[in-house]
């Protein structure tokens, strides 16, 4: 009786092996069919097709881990999108993911990206090419390596440049970029430790004259001359003569077109200098005619960016000081900083200095002279002397308080409607805000303040630095593709 016992049982077992056998067959040919429909044309087909495999869980690890490198983008996509859903489990799956973050494809990149986060430690390999991407050209692959690397090797974003590389980039691309954009002249200077560490001029400050550019040639910092007004504005509330939160009105009363007429009373430095007044960006028919400003909103209700609020805050100062703008600022702050080549209006003696600017074609516009100030946009200088403002700012002292500059630097208001600045590596932007007179962004490390500027004249301009590291940039360009030259240079090299 024992035998046929013996025979019973090992049938049985027979039975589950090709039982199981069957169901692995079974197992690994849905899968395959699966990974198939990872190919159809209808993206929806796709997602059916993930939320399946997913549920084979460890089974489906290795087939897509082949199709990962599969030919069709698609195919890649979806099987990186597949392995971050079924991690943390599948951990053999880590290496070939992190061979993804290669892929010509940004969307594998991401999905990958964001795969490799879901192993946290056990993906500490990969960290390396996580920072790598830390500088990619899409934005959201940047933030994905970001967020993976939080959860993998938090210290791992701790990366920096040495300045030697960063001037050899500089240095390589400007020229370059100068060239394929028709920008006639540009002037850079680097901030490192507090200290004006390096500048180059390139190119020429008149295109008709061809005379070159140097680092005393001064060009228009264009909107860059508003935090610099905001620097003198914040030097008359240390000294009680002006409260960033006191009505206007009480200084000078303006009367503005809105509908609710409460509205002008409202208005207060703060608001101005945050850019959430209400004012448009400048009014119809133009201030020198003292045509009518509207209020497009209640003040202090949300951000809109505002020259004519800035140049209603001048006249606010130059009330309360009896004084114009140029000759304020020249002995509030130029003076004591020993800005030679700075100043808010056009004089004969600065006139040999000053760059032309130029259109989009690389040719002669007219030039400016700036008779009268404008906090908004006429400030003449160089871009070693704006980085010793912006030096002024960082380091607390006998200019401005510690807590006045702290109140400077503080976010002030979220500022949605413009995005962060396209930076690399730990400077890439998260948020935007505005501060008192500076724009900043919040980033992986900390903030980054910055202002951009643009002229009708041809003049295109970018500053930025971190207060905690002492470090920053300014790049002043004579050419109406300016701006593209700035972001292109900042978008390379980040933060210094």
């Amino acid at each position: 009786m024992k035998t046929p016992i013996i025979v019973l049982s090992f049938l049985f077992t027979l039975f589950v092996h090709l039982d199981a056998l069957n169901s692995n067959l079974s197992d690994e040919k849905n899968i395959a069919s699966l990974i198939a429909q990872f190919s159809s044309a209808d993206p929806f087909v796709h997602g059916d097709a993930i939320t399946q495999i997913v549920r084979y869980g460890e089974k489906a690890v290795d087939p897509l881990i082949r199709s990962l490198s599969d030919s069709s983008a698609d195919v890649r996509i979806c099987s990186a999108i597949a392995l971050g859903k079924i991690a943390p489990k599948g951990i053999r799956a880590i290496p070939a993911l992190t061979l993804s973050l290669k892929d010509k494809k940004s969307d594998v990149r991401w999905c990958s990206a964001i795969a490799l986060g879901k192993y946290k430690t056990n993906a500490a390999s990969a960290a390396a090419e996580l920072v790598r991407l830390l500088s990619d050209k899409d934005l959201s692959v940047r933030w994905g390596a970001y967020t993976s690397l939080l959860v993998i090797d938090k210290n791992s974003l701790n990366v920096s440049h040495e300045l030697s590389d960063v001037i050899l980039q500089l240095e390589r691309l400007t020229p370059d970029v100068m060239k394929e954009l028709h920008v006639p002249g540009v002037s850079i200077s680097i901030i490192k430790n507090n200290t004006v560490e390096w500048s180059k001029a390139f190119g020429v400050s008149d295109e008709s004259l061809e005379t070159a550019v140097t680092t005393e040639t001064m060009f228009e910092a264009c909107s860059m001359s508003k935090p610099v007004f905001s620097f003198v504005v914040l030097q008359l509330v240390d000294q009680k003569k002006l409260d960033l939160d006191k009505p206007l009105y009480h200084y000078l009363p303006e009367r503005f077109v809105s509908v609710d007429e409460s509205y002008s009373k409202q208005i207060t430095a703060r608001m101005i200098l945050t850019h959430t007044s209400g004012m448009p960006n400048w009014r119809k028919a133009g201030d020198e005619r003292n045509a009518p400003i509207p209020l497009y909103f209640k003040p202090g209700t949300k951000f809109s960016y505002s020259g004519e609020g800035m140049f209603y805050l001048q006249r606010v100062v130059e009330h309360i000081m009896n004084e114009p703008l140029a000759s304020l600022a020249k002995r509030m702050l130029f003076d004591k900083l020993s800005l030679s080549h700075t100043s808010f209006v056009w004089t004969e003696q600065l006139n040999p200095f000053i760059s032309t600017g130029h259109d989009a074609a690389g040719k002669n516009n007219e030039r400016s002279r700036y008779l009268r100030g404008n906090a908004a946009y006429t400030l003449y200088t160089t871009p070693e002397e704006y980085a010793k403002i912006i030096i002024g700012i960082m380091k607390s002292g006998p200019i401005l308080s510690s807590s006045m500059r702290k109140e400077m630097l503080t976010h002030q208001v979220r500022s949605d409607v413009r995005e962060v600045t396209d930076r690399p590596g730990k400077a890439m932007g998260l948020f935007s805000f505005r501060g008192l007179g500076w724009a900043i962004d919040s980033t992986i490390t900390g903030n980054i303040v910055y202002h951009s500027g643009s002229n009708q004249t041809g003049f295109r301009c970018y500053s930025q630095f971190d207060p905690e590291n002492g470090s920053g940039i300014v790049i002043m360009t004579n050419g109406e593709n300016g701006s593209e030259l700035w972001q292109r240079l900042v978008s390379a090299v980040g933060d210094l």
